[in-house]
């Protein structure tokens, strides 16, 4: 049974701006069924440092999850949000089935 997996980042948005634009062309991270679980701009943090945004995208698979990082598509502006953000993060980990 295929096990769901998650694509955890964790950042500080340094050019709200900029990072809009991202937001308003980030819809191919979603591709595969991905499910926007979490995105708290005021994240705490309790052990080690890290930024104040969350997100959190649920995939049916880590397969699905890579596919959707992976593409084209996000590739093409993924770059934008990299440019907006500092003291970034981002994991895909395999959730418990």
């Amino acid at each position: 049974m295929p096990m769901p997996a998650y694509l955890v980042a964790n950042y500080d948005v340094t050019d709200a701006d900029r990072y809009r634009e991202y937001q308003k062309g980030a819809a191919p991270i979603m591709a595969g069924g991905g499910k926007l679980l979490v995105l708290d701009p005021e994240s705490v943090a309790k052990e080690g440092e890290c930024g104040h945004q969350t997100v959190v995208i649920e995939y049916p698979t880590k397969e699905a999850a890579l596919a959707a990082y992976e593409s084209e598509d996000y590739q093409a502006v993924v770059g934008i949000r990299l440019a907006s953000t500092g003291n970034g993060r981002a994991v895909i980990v395999d959730g418990m089935g």
